[in-house]
């Protein structure tokens, strides 16, 4: 074998021996246990308390008396109110416009002319026939009859008075429903006529809202009625109160009222049940209220419902898996724990059954919760971090006083060394 190929095939060999004999001088580093993050949780400590149910609602305020008003007799407006605007507030009686009164001025001097020529032939009437109760008591024999006594014509003349008298009250009324009033206190909603308009008989000439009393048609869900104290149908017990809230000038407000009644059947469309809530005196005209409740106003509605005591309310997101809540125990593991509930929100949970006074329960959402996992409470993870950078905190100072004691010991040194320079 060729002399340089052995010699190039030991070098080889005596390379890899070099090396792994190095490798294995070589110290392993040591192996780190995996740290797993704990997750990081809220958690509140629960007590039971008695709770009121709230009922929410929503729907638009309208008015309890809405009506059209409109023109019983015939004639051509002659007058109209300052207050016969859309959008004026009206008390009950005012007038609002007048219908031109001239011929209906006529009608009534006409039925008083002819009630006075009817009171007059009934004169005439009584006089003939008492005249012939006298003649026949000189020369008649018996009871007279009432053709003798002129009793038909005496009859046909008071029939003539009562028929004149009924004419001059009509003509009176219609003279007076020249004049169209407002039957009620009321906003005018809208108005359909203007001066010099000619109306008839049932032509409408605005529609009027009742300012006294406005009321609310709430729907309620079947299954929410349980948590509401309402008598039975036709019973007069006590309704619950309402709180109404809407937006007014661009600001959240606040209303009161009560409920009143329910509509008693179930809506076809939508399966719905229609409880109605009135405000007294909506607009503030008889009592100082800070903000008028207007009609048309959608408002959001908190209807007070039944009472329960013994309750724990918790946020919707600390429920799980239907009817499950996360507990801590041994100060960072999940427990999770069956609970009874009372309501479900759509935000809350009524807890009546399942947790005790003084239990911490998590609110903030866990991935996959399972027993015995581990977690850290936001509180433990503050107060480490508090710790933390107060540690830190010591340390810089310390480190400063440190720097500031060597500069000063340097300076002490340079201050000697200068000393000595000049006294040599």
């Amino acid at each position: 074998m060729n002399l340089r190929v052995v010699s190039g095939i030991a070098i080889v060999i005596a390379a890899v021996v070099i090396i792994g004999f190095l490798s294995s001088l070589k110290k392993e580093p040591p192996k780190k246990k995996p740290v797993v993050q704990a997750t990081v949780v809220e958690t509140i400590t629960v007590e039971k308390q008695p709770t009121q149910f709230i009922v929410d609602s929503q729907g638009p305020v309208q008015p309890v008396t809405n009506t059209n008003l409109v023109a019983e007799v015939n004639g051509r407006i002659t007058k109209v109110s300052d207050k016969f605007r859309v959008g004026s507030f009206v008390e009950k009686g005012d007038v609002l416009l007048e219908v031109d009164p001239a011929n209906y001025i006529a009608n009534v001097r006409s039925a008083e002319a002819s009630l006075a020529q009817a009171k007059a032939t009934l004169q005439n009437a009584q006089a003939t026939s008492e005249q012939a109760r006298k003649d026949w008591k000189k020369i008649g024999r018996g009871e007279p009859t009432d053709l003798v006594l002129k009793l038909p014509q005496l009859n046909q003349a008071k029939a003539a008075v009562q028929s004149a008298e009924a004419a001059l009250y009509r003509a009176r009324q219609d003279l007076e429903r020249t004049k169209v009033r407002a039957n009620f206190d009321a906003l005018i909603k809208s108005k359909q006529v203007g001066l010099g308009q000619f109306v008839n008989v049932g032509s409408q000439v605005a529609t009027l809202y009742g300012t006294d009393i406005a009321e609310v048609r709430l729907p309620i869900p079947d299954q929410q009625l349980a948590y509401l104290n309402l008598p039975r149908q036709g019973q007069k017990n006590t309704f619950p109160d309402v709180r109404l809230s809407g937006i007014f000038a661009g600001e959240k407000k606040e209303w009161f009222g009560k409920l009143v009644r329910t509509e008693g059947v179930v809506e076809e469309n939508n399966r719905l049940t229609y409880l109605v809530a009135e405000i007294n005196d909506p607009y503030g005209l008889e009592a100082t209220r800070e903000t008028p409740l207007r009609f048309g106003t959608f408002v959001k509605a908190e209807i007070a419902g039944v009472e329960r005591e013994g309750l724990i309310t918790l946020p919707r997101q600390a429920l799980y898996y239907g009817n499950k809540v996360l507990t801590l125990v041994n100060e960072n593991e999940i427990k999770l724990v069956e609970v009874k509930l009372a309501r479900t929100e759509s935000n809350t949970i009524f807890i009546s059954e399942g947790l005790e006074d003084g239990q911490e329960v998590i609110t903030t959402p866990v991935q996959n919760p399972v027993n015995g996992m581990k977690v850290k409470t936001l509180t433990t993870l503050q107060a480490e971090r508090e710790k933390a950078a107060k540690e830190k905190e010591q340390q810089l100072a310390k480190q400063n006083e440190e720097d500031d004691q060597s500069s000063s010991d340097d300076g002490d040194a340079a201050k000697k060394a200068k000393t000595a320079s000049v006294s040599q």
